[in-house]
């Protein structure tokens, strides 16, 4: 039971695509340099023949081994981030998304000695990676230093909420973009996430009882120690398979979205499908919407898309993963007409 637990919450590992070209969009092949300095791969993709100042979003992708396009090769092919990039350059809307650190294209940034993973992976090392894209991109003579944001799917999103957190006012993003964001501490998303695959796998109740009473242990004995206990059931072990992960999986369990979320004083879009088994749009994104409603001048709005997967692809049957295919088109157009419509004359 949960030997194929295959959740989006697996940490690091390989995998690259090549960006494509398309009609009115030109796409550039850049590097830039983070704060512990590892240089890291990335696309910026810009409207084509545009010469007047363009907003800017970092697009963050989600857990895993995802990279710059939002795949994990070759297990998984979403073309999530590239299609969200495409599909804004055509409405004059640059952007950047980048490969994470550990993905091939960064591989000469990656230590030598395991014993240095633990620092590499930490979870502040991406937020520093995000806030070296967001710098970069806000470096670049197209764009309009003041209209850059963020775009964060699922984890993502986190990534971007915590680092806003933690920016000066005169660096604060213009807007922020969460899709698929959870509100909820990234514990209480894991169990639901097992639940669902216990009964997906229809397992006991005594089995049941088991995983989830198991799992709940290991969270708690991380967010107290920032180790990984050594008596990992072999059913959770694909979650919990490197000891170096322990100081990251601290950080991230210990996150309070909504929290960040409120902490935020700035325009705030929420994206959500409405079929997405991994977030939830009634705990996850009733959260957010909850949290940022408490802020003075709110200025925020949800898109709950019918039938959609996590991946934010329309459904095309009951046993549609959701993974593959085109983002609705009208969805990168929502998501322009909302941008636009924040932006400070």
């Amino acid at each position: 039971m949960l030997r194929r637990l295959a959740l989006l919450l697996c940490l690091f590992g390989i995998g690259i695509a090549d960006a494509q070209a398309v009609d009115g969009v030109t796409n550039q092949q850049i590097s830039f340099t983070s704060n512990d300095g590892s240089i890291l791969a990335g696309t910026l993709t810009l409207p084509a023949g545009t010469t007047e100042k363009v907003p800017a979003l970092v697009l963050l992708q989600g857990s895993g081994p995802t990279n710059r396009d939002g795949n994990q090769p070759p297990v998984l092919r979403t073309d999530l981030l590239r299609q969200i990039a495409e599909g804004l350059a055509l409405k004059g809307i640059a952007t950047l998304r980048y490969d994470k650190r550990g993905l091939p294209a960064n591989a000469a940034s990656i230590p030598a000695d395991p014993a240095d993973y633990a620092s590499y992976f930490d979870w502040g090392r991406f937020v520093d990676d995000a806030y070296a894209a967001y710098a970069f991109l806000r470096a670049q003579p197209i764009v309009d230093m003041a209209k850059t944001g963020f775009l964060g799917h699922s984890e993502g999103g986190l990534i971007a909420l915590d680092l806003t957190s933690r920016l000066i006012a005169a660096e604060q993003p213009a807007f922020l973009i969460l899709a698929a964001t959870p509100g909820r501490p990234l514990g209480q998303v894991l169990q639901d996430q097992i639940a669902f695959k216990l009964t997906e796998q229809k397992a006991s109740q005594a089995q049941r009882k088991y995983f989830l009473s198991e799992n709940e242990r290991i969270i708690k004995a991380i967010r107290e120690t920032g180790r990984i206990p050594d008596n990992v059931p072999p059913g959770l072990a694909p979650l919990y398979y490197a000891a170096f992960l322990g100081p990251f999986l601290q950080s991230w369990f210990k996150l309070e979205p909504a929290m960040l979320a409120a902490k935020y004083a700035g325009p705030v879009l929420l994206i959500q499908g409405d079929a997405d088994i991994q977030i939830s749009s009634e705990r996850d994104a009733l959260a957010l919407d909850r949290a940022l409603q408490q802020r003075g001048n709110d200025d925020h709005a949800m898109i709950v898309l019918p039938r959609t997967s996590h991946n934010l692809k329309p459904l095309q049957g009951d046993k549609d993963p959701g993974f593959e295919g085109e983002i609705d088109p009208q969805l990168t157009g929502r998501i322009a007409t909302w941008l636009l419509s924040k932006m400070v004359p």
